[in-house]
């Protein structure tokens, strides 16, 4: 089963990433880079969804679920996913 970040710690991360930023540049800006984490947070979870899509699919064909993994539109390397970077900031 999936790990699943619950809705207030995505808040957290968010209102520290704009923290981050006030002094720094314009609060019309914030959004720019707020809006990537959120995109990478969700092509995050669209992979860990196909991938255990595959592996169900391909029980005895590992290599083909992960050749399967290859051909979707983004691909996310393993260890570098949304859920990876935010466990080593929190």
């Amino acid at each position: 089963m999936l790990d699943q970040v619950k809705q207030n710690q995505i808040n957290s991360a968010a209102w520290a990433a704009c923290d981050t930023f006030h002094g720094v540049m314009d609060a019309a800006n914030y959004k720019d880079y707020i809006l990537v984490m959120l995109f990478f947070k969700y092509i995050s979870d669209v992979w860990k969804v196909h991938a255990k899509k595959y592996e169900e699919k391909y029980k005895d064909e590992p290599l083909r679920a992960e050749q399967q993994l290859k051909r979707e539109q983004f691909v996310i390397p393993q260890g570098i996913d949304f859920y990876d970077v935010f466990g080593q900031l929190c």
